[in-house]
């Protein structure tokens, strides 16, 4: 069966991308098209809700609603009145929302008086076409299937043409450092960019292009669909190239190569990816000048951002999750370095004050709604475990001319901050991995790393250094961690006087771990039927 759903997951993938790449109209007026879709935000949630929840018996939000006492009517009667992101907030206070553990499957769905099994695919959008399904590069699990549906490509079109001109990087030559499927965002990119005319040169992969295991053909049917159908439209996308995360030489040689052909080049890259690339290029005396990075997956930290400087190129982010596609895109006259607008004519940004155990104080967390029946999942007021600084502000770049008003910035993520009895801080963290350590005992942002692993039934934390970094006795690196954390955590002392009894922090001499998805996590979780190393 494995087999056949393969072939039928590429019959729908290809029957669907020959009318996307063929079929749509050219985008005259992109701004045009983003205030039309920011127009129609409430009649399209509206109808998203309508569909997806209410005349879904499977959906877990419509328990949750009419245990909250509000009715279809209802609550299109308060988006009316209000708008969506006050009607929201109220759902919200009624305890119409999801946690990030219960999203996940991890928990039930648990309000007073009502308990509500769930898995990670019960928030599946029923209403999809679910043309191409691939896997979220999970960090605390092995990923999470995930369906996505060429329509709701379309509607990225227009905010990603005006992001490209905003840029200046509209013909520029494309190039990726991104997982191949089936993690699908690097698919979706490259679409995207064929359908606004952007050329892309080469595309090389931190994972296996090729089927992962005997009998499976999913990798290769869309590698090979997107391959092809993409050349008979005329926007031909190239096959990947395996290259391992730990192995950028010979991107770094061909980059220095356009470079002394005096071209420049958009490089398409995770955070840590860029990083090491650059890092690489210094470290072998080649001149990559003049490239724009674009990065996403991970924070955009002024250490690593400098890394990308020091090389002489530019650097510009992405936000977004497999779960919902592109969240925001870098704004043109930043406010801060990873300073995006929000695209709200697909999604709705809830920022609830949140007091996680052991923090100093109560940080803004992040809750998505989708708008759009074409979203990967349906969400309505899901956690994010991320939080930034919002704000409204009228940038004069050509998203915020188009009515993209809603600014993000400084983006972190504490879901994957909290181990073995201490919660971190998420810019803190940050510092002392990529600052402060790299300051002491040399090396680069991305050669620390903290994992937490299970060894027996004991949890332990350990500092993975790369060995590359010249360390001279490993229990004064481990003495000033400690100490680093007992400045950096909120009750720090109690918490590391009882790591320091039961030797809970190790130091481990090995490269950082990558998430399946090739990101590299200042916490690294090892699942506990995994075996952890060391």
């Amino acid at each position: 069966m494995g087999l056949l759903n393969d072939v039928a997951m590429g019959w729908r993938y290809a029957s669907g991308l020959v009318p996307f790449l063929h079929d749509a109209p050219a985008i005259d007026d992109p701004a045009g098209v983003v205030q039309a879709q920011l127009a129609a935000r409430s009649e399209r949630f509206i109808d998203t809700v309508r569909r997806g929840i209410y005349a879904d018996p499977c959906s877990p939000y419509r328990p949750l609603l009419e245990h909250a006492g509000v009715s279809e009517a209802r609550l299109e009667a308060m988006v009316r009145a209000q708008g969506i992101e006050p009607a929201l907030r109220q759902l919200y206070d009624a305890g119409v929302y999801v946690t990030l553990d219960e999203f996940k499957g991890r928990t039930p769905i648990r309000r007073p008086g009502l308990e509500l099994p769930v898995t990670a695919a019960s928030f599946d959008n029923r209403l999809s076409r679910s043309q191409l399904s691939g896997v979220t590069g999970g960090s605390r699990t092995r990923g999470t299937r995930i369906a996505l549906d060429l329509e709701d490509f379309e509607s990225e079109l227009a905010s990603g043409l005006l992001w490209l001109q905003g840029a200046d990087a509209l013909h520029l030559p494309q190039v990726y450092w991104r997982p191949a499927f089936p993690s699908p965002s690097t698919i979706h990119a490259m679409l995207i960019a064929a359908r606004l005319g952007a050329p892309t040169r080469r595309w090389y992969t931190q994972t296996r292009p090729g089927p992962r295991k005997p009998g499976e053909l999913k990798g290769f049917i869309v590698h090979a669909a997107t391959f092809v159908l993409t050349a008979l439209a005329g926007h031909p996308t190239p096959y990947p190239r395996y290259l391992p995360a730990d192995q950028p030489e010979p991107l770094a040689r061909w980059l220095a190569t356009q470079t002394a052909r005096g071209e420049r080049l958009y490089v398409d890259a995770i955070v840590s990816s860029a990083v090491l690339l650059c890092q690489r290029a210094a470290e072998l005396g080649l001149d990559i000048r003049g490239h724009l990075f674009r990065t996403l997956s991970e924070p955009l930290t002024p250490a690593k951002a400098r890394v990308i400087y020091d090389a002489g190129c530019d650097v510009i982010s992405m936000y977004g999750m497999v779960d919902s596609g592109r969240l925001g895109m870098s704004c043109g006259t930043p406010n801060a370095l990873d300073d995006m607008h929000l695209l709200t004519f697909r999604d709705a940004f809830l920022q609830i004050p949140r007091q996680l155990p052991g923090w100093p104080r109560p940080v803004g967390a992040l809750y998505l709604t989708s708008l759009r029946p074409t979203a990967p999942k349906m969400l309505l007021n899901v956690e994010t475990g991320d939080y930034g600084v919002l704000s409204q502000r009228q940038c004069g770049c050509p998203l915020g001319q188009a009515g993209l008003t809603t600014h993000l910035h400084t983006i972190r993520n504490y879901e994957k901050l909290t181990s073995a009895g201490m919660h971190f801080m998420g810019a803190d963290l940050l510092d002392l991995l990529e600052v402060a350590l790299p300051t002491r005992y040399g090396g680069a942002p991305t050669d620390y790393q903290f994992v937490e692993a299970e060894e027996g039934a004991r949890t332990v934390l350990k500092l993975v250094i790369h060995p590359r970094v010249a360390i001279a006795d490993a229990g004064e690196v481990k003495a000033y961690v400690l100490r680093e954390l007992e400045k950096r955590t909120a009750g720090g002392r109690l918490m590391t006087d009882i790591w320091r009894d039961s030797d809970t922090l190790h130091i481990e001499r090995t490269q950082p771990y990558l998430t399946g998805s090739a990101k590299i996590q200042p916490l690294h979780v090892v699942p506990s039927r995994m075996k952890a190393s060391g």
